[in-house]
């Protein structure tokens, strides 16, 4: 009797430990509502606005050009070629012209000579008449020098490659001591300010965009900044269905976008509604639905039905038979069924 009483007490004191074991540890957090508002995710890439690959119009020898890297002001330097065979034709017809000017100057006094002459007749007037046309043709020859000058001139300007904007040197194909060809590109030349995002976006979307929407991106490393829609190009690429879309991001300078960074374009769709949001954490994927697990008052796990909406970051909004306010588990899921009982801890906030 006495041995059946001991074990009988032994049972008792090992129950609430077993039902302790049986508990299943959990971290909790509460599903909360407030306003998401659908969006479109798509990945889009920085590009500069201000991009050329700078040439010259002139062949020559290249005797120094920028490093790639080099951070330059609109009209500085970027390349520069041997300009002594166009400064010595330059110089050539500088001295055809001072020659056709002294010309000039005989053809002058000698008309003037002869139409004193012929005031006394004293010369005829098929003299006078063929040094007016001398001195006339002198005058057309001076002019065309002039042009001729100034076509060198402009050679010798575009002899020297210059910047068109303010941006940095991306890339240098050719280096000095080259021999460069017209149209041959030196060096290409980047905006590193004025950047925008580009990205395609289904033609189904199109009359649901507008100018100067509000859109969100996020680089890689998770740093989200805001943009506005700054350009709609509505012609749609054939094999994807798809258009371009260009846009600006706010406080340009200081947000460290590079051109060429692939950053992640959540483009509005519709107005804000209220939805319930739970971290992303607390959903259950599977073929057959997705589904969470509420935790009630009683510790006792309930599992709910849910269908997965837009999202922010680590939170999710849901449909479902949630609420605000619900507990719901987010980490210990896999080990959950429904019924069980947990143990349960609040979520660091």
């Amino acid at each position: 009797m006495k041995s059946r009483f001991i074990i009988l007490l032994s049972c008792l004191v090992a129950m609430p430990a077993l039902a302790q074991q049986a508990s299943v540890p959990v971290v909790v957090t509460q599903a909360k509502e407030q306003t998401v508002q659908r969006s479109l995710p798509i990945a889009g890439r920085v590009f500069s606005r201000n991009e050329a690959s700078l040439s010259t119009t002139v062949a020559g020898q290249l005797l120094w050009v920028a490093e790639p890297g080099t951070l330059v002001k609109q009209g500085e330097l970027l390349a520069s070629m041997d300009e002594a065979p166009i400064e010595l034709r330059l110089r050539e017809l500088e001295n055809l012209a001072a020659r056709e000017q002294v010309n000039q100057r005989y053809l002058a006094r000698e008309v003037e000579r002869l139409r004193q002459l012929r005031e006394s007749n004293s010369a005829s007037q098929r003299l006078l008449d063929e040094a007016e046309t001398n001195r006339d043709l002198s005058r057309q020859d001076l002019a065309t020098i002039s042009t001729r000058i100034s076509q060198v001139e402009d050679e010798l300007r575009r002899s020297r490659v210059v910047a068109g904007f303010d941006g940095v040197v991306s890339q240098r194909h050719l280096r000095a001591g080259e021999y460069v060809r017209p149209g041959d590109p030196i060096v290409e030349l980047v905006d590193v300010e004025a950047l925008e995002v580009r990205f395609q976006v289904p033609v189904a979307y199109l009359d649901r965009l507008h100018t100067g929407d509000r859109v969100a991106l996020e680089t890689r490393s998770g740093d989200s900044y805001q943009g506005h829609l700054r350009t709609l190009i509505p012609t749609v690429n054939e094999s994807s269905q798809t258009f371009e879309a260009r846009v600006e991001p706010d406080l340009l300078g200081a947000i460290p976008f590079v051109a060429g960074q692939l950053v992640s374009v959540r483009v509005p769709l519709s107005g804000e509604s209220h939805s319930v949001m739970i971290p992303r954490d607390a959903v259950v994927l599977r073929s057959d639905g997705n589904y969470v697990f509420r935790i009630g008052d009683d510790n006792i796990a309930e599992r709910v039905s849910v269908t997965v909406g837009e999202g922010e970051k680590e939170w999710v909004s849901v449909r479902g038979k949630l609420r605000d306010g619900d507990w719901v588990a987010i980490r210990g899921v896999e080990r959950l069924e429904a019924g069980q009982t947990v143990l349960r801890q609040v979520a660091a906030s």
